[in-house]
């Protein structure tokens, strides 16, 4: 406004001046090309004054909260929009969900009105070991001396870990409840690398009641005692090496009792047991677990709390368990199992937690990097083959046509994580899983893998180029014992790339 006073008075002042001369020739074109630049001028300074005022209004827009104004896209005619704003249907009968008011983002829902999220990892695994194993990319355990050493050093490379799902959620509630679910597979079904098979490793639906706190999971997903996890790379997750897991059809009930900074999650349930804890043992076309009338019972309560002493992070531990039984005939000699059928128990109790050390210690403006946390658990049962614990024991058959005895096993694994930026993070670790030796060593009818202690310490760093791109090595140090064949050790590498969706 100043700038446009300033040029009005000069422009009267000049014509005043100009009217005095106006005969002469001389200063009338002076006083055009004034005038042309006078009004140039005035332009500019209303473009300025406008742009002034357009960053002011940015200024003032991000100093307070925006309000998210539901509005119907101008571009979709006849739109009509559902009572809480947020469902937008078109005159075609198209459906959209209103993400972001603000940014009017739209994301297009199912001709059900369903939110659809594809998402996926693309993953190869290059992996080497200087012995022979049982899975070579992904590794349970090293095989016997003799013959890891007939074996001998082997490459694989895999994209079999590869994981392609879709999360489904209705946008509104219904009487306070959401339903989702999710739907994922691998491409693990198959044991040869160049021959991948389709594999379901989740399927459910889910009603969650955020209000109360309730939620109601049925479908295929993790056993509910999972709790913690390692950030080991190995395909097998480390399964009969500290940390035991499953996901298998199930029906769960949840309540979170949420705090101010923390939250007590209770979860029971009943679960089929996976493959038949431990398969068919006695062949004779029904998986043991499904052979019994009992399915597995489980629960598990999970303690999160805020960490005063580590910035954005929280701790957490639970406890968690299952019982079950199978059903098995006797071993009566040789390969057969056709006498008695008998019920053995399956049970487990597992404990889990997760501390963060600390968080921004050296550098208090991170955010979601510089800290480091230790995860850990561990875990004691009974005939637990079929939750990849026990080392591949589950009933010891002694004497041809008694009754078989429950391998006993515990174990667990410590993991210790630090994410040093954005980029680089790195974990170090050590599992175990230690089966009973008299039980494993009386198995007459070798049932059982014949492992009295399978171990493993590992060292892995992590690059991530961005979101989406991932890089990972690792070194690992695999040790079994058997009974009968003293220790097998084997050492092993990995390198892994992933591209995330």
């Amino acid at each position: 406004m100043k700038h446009l006073l300033i040029a009005v008075a000069a422009t009267c002042a000049t014509l005043t001046g100009a009217t005095a001369a106006s005969s002469d020739a001389v200063t009338q074109a002076d006083l055009q090309d004034l005038i042309q630049r006078l009004n140039k001028l005035e332009a500019e300074n209303k473009a300025q004054a406008t742009r002034i005022a357009q960053l002011e209004g940015e200024k003032a827009k991000a100093g307070k909260p925006c309000a998210k104004t539901a509005a119907a896209r101008p571009h979709d005619a006849g739109t009509t929009v559902s009572e809480s704003g947020k469902v937008y249907t078109t005159a075609s009968g198209s459906s959209y969900y209103l993400a972001d008011a603000t940014a009017g983002i739209f994301e297009p829902l199912s001709a059900s009105g369903i939110k659809i999220t594809p998402y996926g990892t693309l993953e190869l695994d290059a992996v080497y070991n200087t012995r022979g194993t049982v899975g070579d990319f992904s590794t349970d355990w090293v095989a016997p001396k003799a013959e890891a050493k007939r074996q001998g050093h082997n490459t694989s490379l895999a994209m079999q870990n590869s994981i392609f799902g879709v999360k489904l959620e209705t946008p509104e509630a219904w009487n306070g409840w959401k339903i989702g679910g999710k739907v994922e597979f691998d491409i693990f079904g198959a044991g040869d690398e160049n021959d991948y098979g389709f594999h379901w490793r989740h399927a459910y639906l889910e009603a969650t009641h955020e209000d109360s706190g309730w939620s109601i999971l049925a479908g295929q997903t993790w056993h509910l005692w999972k709790i913690v996890t390692p950030s080991e790379i190995d395909g097998a997750w480390m399964e009969h090496t500290g940390h035991p897991y499953r996901r298998s059809p199930q029906f769960r009930l949840t309540k979170n009792f949420k705090g101010e900074k923390d939250n007590l999650e209770v979860r029971v349930g009943i679960v089929k047991g996976g493959p038949g804890m431990g398969g068919d043992r006695d062949e004779d076309g029904m998986q043991d677990n499904s052979a019994s009338a009992w399915a597995l019972i489980e629960g598990a309560l999970v303690y999160s709390r805020e960490a005063s002493w580590a910035k954005g992070q929280e701790w957490l531990v639970g406890i968690g368990g299952m019982y079950g039984r199978d059903r098995s005939h006797r071993w009566t000699g040789d390969d057969t199992y056709d006498g008695q059928a008998d019920e053995y128990d399956s049970k487990m109790l597992l404990v889990g937690a997760s501390l963060p050390i600390f968080s921004g210690l050296f550098n208090d403006s991170a955010d979601d990097f510089d800290k480091l946390v230790l995860t850990g658990q561990f875990f004691a049962g009974d005939n637990l083959q079929g939750v990849q614990a026990g080392a591949g024991n589950s009933v010891a058959y002694h004497t041809p046509g008694a009754r078989g005895k429950t391998v006993q096993t515990m174990g667990g694994f410590l993991d210790l994580n630090y994410k040093l930026n954005y980029n680089w993070a790195f974990a170090v670790g050590y599992g175990f899983d230690n089966p009973d030796d008299d039980d494993v060593g009386k198995d007459a009818a070798g049932n059982g893998s014949g492992i009295t202690y399978n171990d493993r310490a590992y060292l892995t760093a992590f690059y991530q180029v961005n979101d989406n791109l991932h890089f990972a090595l690792e070194y690992a140090r695999l040790s079994t014992d058997y009974y009968a064949d003293g220790t097998s050790p084997d050492q092993r590498v990995q390198f892994t790339t992933y591209f995330e969706f």
